[in-house]
């Protein structure tokens, strides 16, 4: 089984995300819940996807429940933590979206070793990731959706085969499909060497 809580802001590519770790677990046998929440995500507000994999019969995951915690924008990280506990490994992508509320009231930004500190009292692991400078690398500079579902897939929380997230990955996205599964692989590859360094 395998609780994963997906979060970001609107128009970084959830719901693409969570649908290609669904036909993932399809393809690779196993039951698979999805649900998702994005109420004013058009406007830059947070979503929330969720995606739990096994014998469940709800797509909610509890807090303190989550095995990954997958965000495409640093301070969603954060905002998530309550989803985690000290078996959680949090993956997040540098990138910074400031919300309209923090512009407009002139307030402070979490730095990233700030959200570093902060998501490591609750959870087991926090891993940084480039996603943006990997998917522009790869090619494909808007897909760091694409890079974050490799650093899931290299978590190796899911129990599923990388083979299964290329072929997810074919079935959900149109164009630049060799330079998608380029940014997936960077993104793998930046999570599962971070033991080895």
């Amino acid at each position: 089984m395998a609780d994963i809580y997906l979060v970001g802001v609107g128009g970084q590519g959830i719901i693409t995300a969570s649908r290609i770790i669904g036909d993932a677990a399809i393809l690779a046998g196993k039951n698979v819940l999805l649900s998702e929440t994005h109420g004013m995500a058009q406007r830059g507000g947070s979503v929330m996807c969720t995606a739990r994999i096994g014998d469940v019969y709800s797509p909610l995951i509890p807090d303190g429940q989550a095995d990954v915690i997958l965000s495409l924008e640093l301070l969603e990280a954060l905002r998530a933590v309550c989803k985690a506990s000290k078996n959680t490994v949090v993956a997040s992508s540098v990138e910074k979206m400031i919300p309209l509320s923090v512009s407009t009231q002139k307030l402070k930004y979490p730095t990233l070793e700030e959200v570093r500190r902060e998501v490591t009292e609750i959870a087991g692991e926090f891993v940084s990731i480039e996603a943006s400078k990997l998917a522009g690398e790869a090619g494909v500079p808007m897909s760091s959706n694409i890079v974050m579902v490799g650093a899931l897939a290299g978590t190796g929380r899911t129990n599923l085969d990388r083979k299964h997230f290329e072929k997810a990955i074919e079935m959900n996205i149109a164009r630049n499909v060799r330079e998608n599964l380029a940014a997936f692989s960077k993104g793998f590859d930046a999570v599962s060497r971070r033991n080895q360094t």
